[in-house]
């Protein structure tokens, strides 16, 4: 994670001259190694930058340039908090959920039933379990966070199935419905 990382190298750079600029390609698939490496990996991809507070200003613009001239379609700066905070959400959440779900008894015997949202769900949940337990670690109080979070709002569901509540799951669904169509038009703008 990126206060693990940039802050010793931050001070690495002020100790010996050089600059460094954190950075964090958002393009991979659940498979490692060099045999799934492809030319086209970042090309339309996110990359988020994350230098000291006090970078050169040309600095990261150039090498923003630079992103975009090897295919990335946007480049965000960020500091480490953030960029850490943002991962616990949009990455970590999601493996530890796929992996989560695909531990039902359920799962088994299922692949004539199961379409795209079991596909879509599931993906991330073939990963490096090495790496990712690092990752997970490093950004551990972040990720607790969110999953405290997810876990609340899941009871919720479970509470108005179980209480039979039509009203309120009707109510949770829409909410989420909108939230998505909120996040969706953000992501348009």
């Amino acid at each position: 994670m990126k206060r693990v990382v940039c802050e010793p190298c931050f001070a690495l750079a002020a100790q010996y001259g050089f600059s460094f600029i954190g950075g964090h390609p958002m393009a991979g698939k659940q498979y490692s190694g060099i045999k799934y490496a492809t030319a086209d990996l970042f090309k339309g991809a996110s990359m988020i930058l994350v230098p000291r507070e006090s970078e050169d200003l040309f600095r990261v613009s150039r090498l923003s340039e630079l992103m975009h001239e090897v295919g990335f379609a946007t480049v965000t700066v960020s500091r480490a908090e953030e960029h850490d905070r943002m991962i616990a959400f949009t990455s970590q959440l999601a493996h530890v959920v796929a992996n989560a779900y695909v531990k039902s008894p359920t799962a088994r015997g299922l692949h004539h039933f199961a379409g795209g949202s079991y596909r879509d769900l599931t993906r991330v949940a073939w990963l490096n379990e090495t790496m990712w337990t690092e990752l997970f670690l490093e950004n551990a109080d972040l990720l607790g966070t969110e999953l405290d979070s997810l876990v609340k709002a899941l009871s919720e569901y479970r509470d108005a199935l179980q209480a039979g509540d039509a009203e309120r799951l009707k109510t949770l669904l829409r909410e989420g419905r909108e939230k998505k169509e909120e996040l969706d038009a953000e992501w348009k703008k």
